[in-house]
């Protein structure tokens, strides 16, 4: 493979959507200027009369990706297991929802369905002939704070593995590879407030060592910092979400799974190139997407991974730009 393939998700310019500053049309027409093979689209977000797009809709929605020559990739949806007052749905109402949204898909030209672990394993096989039938990529997303080795994506792998089939998959999203807060973690607090390099070292330090949160917090006020610099590390950089503690994990304390991210490879033709913040040379804290990179070029990685933006910066494009480049240059470089 000469070149890596590039994604853009919609959602990464969700910021201006939602806020009513670009309409669907502006969205599509930033991704064309910054340049990418294919696109993927949130389905509860921006496909219109979700979960059962009108006819009309989804031809404008074709007639848009061909005019500003986009190919649509990867059609996302959710499992809505609380839609009924006073029950889950049933495995039977899931599975005519996920067939519903990959005829959607097929009928927009998208390749790649992508849903979340809602949708069980053994339901998901349950799925594997229409997906077959309809020539559809049916993959899971494993999102952070899961991980390859948390037990439902042992039970996906041991699916995969079982069924071999090009038609059951994996969305491997690199929050579940991230190590250490996002880059733009401390951008909301004002500058001057904070001394913003020495929480950057320390952040540094906490994502990539084992050093105790109280040793850090010493070397805090030994590089010249004060009580707001603590603060500001225990609530942003060591802190433990609630969510995320009942998986046993520290929230950004993680360790990057490269043996996991091979080994789910071989499942995988997209991926969320996830990411909150890309500075001004073209560097992104907290994920090693150098080594990831170079992962996917041993292993012939022929998929496409999309540039996911969750940051706070309200130049969008310019941060995928960026991200963009990045994942060029470690792919150019081994």
């Amino acid at each position: 493979m000469s070149r890596l393939k590039h994604g853009i998700t919609l959602y990464g310019f969700g910021g201006s959507y939602v806020h009513g500053n670009a309409t669907l049309e502006d969205v599509l027409r930033k991704a064309r200027d910054i340049g990418c093979d294919g696109i993927e689209i949130v389905a509860p977000q921006m496909v219109q009369g979700h979960p059962n797009p009108s006819v009309g809709w989804m031809d404008s929605f074709k007639d848009l990706c061909a005019e500003y020559e986009l190919d649509p990739v990867c059609y996302s949806i959710y499992v809505d297991s609380g839609k009924h007052k006073g029950r889950f749905t049933r495995e039977a109402e899931r599975m005519t929802d996920a067939v519903a949204s990959m005829e959607f898909a097929k009928y927009m030209g998208f390749k790649v369905v992508r849903s979340q672990d809602a949708l069980l394993p053994t339901t998901m096989e349950k799925l594997l002939p229409y997906a077959e039938e309809l020539g559809i990529h049916l993959a899971i997303e494993l999102h952070g704070p899961y991980c390859p080795t948390t037990p439902i994506f042992q039970e996906y792998y041991e699916l995969f593995e079982r069924k071999n089939s090009d038609y059951l998959g994996i969305v491997m999203d690199f929050s579940a590879f991230a190590s250490g807060a996002p880059g733009n973690v401390l951008a909301p607090i004002p500058d001057g407030v904070v001394h913003k390099d020495i929480l950057n070292k320390i952040n540094h330090h906490y994502a990539t060592t084992e050093i105790p949160e109280e040793e850090l917090v010493k070397m805090i006020y030994a590089e010249g910092g004060d009580e707001a610099d603590e603060y500001a590390a225990r609530k942003l950089l060591f802190s433990i979400d609630p969510y995320t503690a009942k998986f046993g994990t520290p929230y950004w304390r993680t360790h990057p799974d490269y043996d996991g991210f091979r080994r789910l490879l071989k499942y995988s033709k997209y991926m969320h190139g996830k990411f909150y913040y890309m500075d001004e040379n073209g560097n992104c804290p907290g994920i090693d997407f150098e080594n990831y990179v170079r992962i996917m070029k041993e292993e012939n990685y022929t998929g496409y991974i999309a540039s996911e933006y969750e940051g706070t910066d309200p130049d969008d494009a310019e941060q995928i730009r960026r991200h963009i480049a990045m994942l060029d240059r470690y792919w150019e470089k081994y």
